[in-house]
């Protein structure tokens, strides 16, 4: 049930400054954020985790309703998207 992430990203508004795991309400959908990622305040870099899931969460996992947001500054409410496929 753990889930480790690991991940480069860029073409970033502006610097980022949270990533976070999210989960939908179903495949495709945008939902609340469930655990923070490490991500340096840069447009362009890496992004990692080591999260434990819960059942629910490994089935949403498995349902694609789990993906990564990274935010930046000149886009608070998300940049960059990446759904978590099983």
């Amino acid at each position: 049930r753990q889930l480790t992430l690991s991940g480069s990203f860029a073409g970033m508004r502006g610097p980022a400054t949270v990533a976070r795991v999210h989960e939908g309400e179903m495949k495709g959908v945008r939902g609340l954020a469930i655990f923070d990622l490490t991500v340096p305040s840069a447009p362009e870099g890496m992004v990692s985790g080591e999260l434990d899931l819960t059942p629910e969460q490994v089935e949403s996992l498995r349902q694609g309703r789990l993906y990564v947001q990274i935010n930046s500054v000149s886009a608070p409410d998300g940049n960059l998207w990446g759904w978590l496929l099983p």
